[in-house]
């Protein structure tokens, strides 16, 4: 990636709030995406501890590196930081192009309610929508095409990216970020039936006799609640967070929601957790705060996850997490057990091959003892 302009280490360890170990003043006109290509031109960002095995093959003339790495090669100049990314945010922060927001004030597309009301500092882009009653408040921006239904509350720096769809009775609270084509507040996914399903009716152990083939509709449960976004939430583009049956769906401070996620009724989301990409929450879960959720995690309804549990991609979680669980696989378990099982699993080839070992000495000795009896018997 190229530099807007030559960076020395000097202005790089500024920003990065690093120390320099070499000569400060050399300079570099970009920053190498794979540091183990980089070139006397680059700067390099070494903070995989997979990639440090191999340092001493980077060629840039400025690495940023943690500040326990033990390193120094003629000619480099190494840039030591306590968080290394910390330091790329920083970098990062400072080096960003400008974006493109619509300018202060509501643009002649925009169609307003003229019930709704809106700062003098919100800046409403083209083609955006907003109902009856709703309020935006002060340096909030809404990009174009975003449609925003009746009596939503959007509270003051919020950044609301294209063509996002907010439902009516939402409350999103203060520097919520939401990108293009997120949904929030949409019916949650609520039916029911006249009389016990098919599907019920095998749950519960019943006889195939029971069953019917005659229709029996699902009938549409009105979602009568609504969708609260705390302070500094980011949901990611076309996640969706549905709206309760009754009561509220929370996503609670500071919580990041990737893209694709999503978050079923009633769900009340902790502060500080991270839902990564394609993970789908059931209805009514309840999930602690910090709480991590890699890629893919499915999580049954009604289930309870602690504070501090991380459950790695793909899980299958089927029933409640303690507080600090670590759980993989699906169904979701214990990782260390997981991994013992695993180790176990492999090893069943092995046992199999002992046992029948075991199995033809024993039809040996078998056949020794009966010719043994039939000796004595004789």
């Amino acid at each position: 990636m190229q530099l807007p302009t030559p960076m020395t280490a000097k202005e790089i360890a500024e920003i990065a709030e690093g120390q320099i170990r070499g000569n400060a003043d050399v300079s570099v006109t970009s920053i190498a995406l794979d540091p183990l290509k980089a070139t006397k031109d680059d700067m390099a960002l070494v903070t995989d501890r997979q990639i440090l095995k191999f340092i001493d093959k980077c060629q840039a003339s400025i690495m940023v590196v943690p500040h326990d790495l033990d390193y120094s090669k003629e000619g480099q100049t190494v840039i030591l930081v306590k968080r290394p990314k910390i330091a790329i945010q920083k970098l990062c922060q400072k080096l960003a192009p400008p974006r493109f927001y619509p300018e202060k004030g509501i643009h002649p597309t925009a169609v307003i309610d003229k019930t709704a009301v809106i700062s003098q500092s919100a800046c409403i882009g083209p083609y955006v929508v907003i109902g009856p009653h709703s309020k935006v408040g002060d340096n909030t921006i809404i990009m174009s095409h975003t449609s925003i239904g009746g009596k939503v509350e959007i509270g003051q720096d919020c950044l609301i990216y294209p063509s996002c769809l907010i439902a009516d009775y939402t409350q999103i609270h203060n520097r919520v970020i939401l990108q293009q084509g997120a949904g929030v507040g949409s019916d949650g996914f609520g039916y029911t039936t006249a009389r016990p399903t098919n599907a019920e009716i095998i749950y519960v152990g019943g006889h195939s006799s029971h069953l019917s083939e005659e229709r029996n509709p699902h009938i549409k449960v009105p979602q009568i609640g609504r969708v609260i976004i705390e302070d500094d939430v980011e949901v990611g583009s076309y996640a969706t967070i549905d709206r309760a049956t009754i009561g509220n769906t929370i996503i609670g401070t500071g919580t990041k929601i990737d893209n694709l996620a999503l978050i079923a009724h009633n769900c009340k989301l902790g502060k500080d957790c991270i839902v990564i990409g394609t993970s789908a929450i059931g209805g009514s879960c309840t999930i602690g705060d910090r709480s991590i959720l890699a890629g893919g995690v499915k999580i049954k309804d009604h289930v309870v996850i602690g504070k501090d549990v991380v459950l790695e991609g793909l899980a299958g979680v089927m029933r409640d997490v303690d507080d600090c669980e670590i759980q993989v696989g699906i169904p979701a378990t214990n990782a260390r057990e997981q991994i013992k099982m695993h180790a176990n699993m492999r090893r069943i080839p092995r046992i199999n091959e002992d046992v029948r070992e075991l199995k033809d000495r024993v039809r040996e000795l078998e056949a020794i003892i009966a010719k043994l009896n039939l000796a004595e018997a004789k």
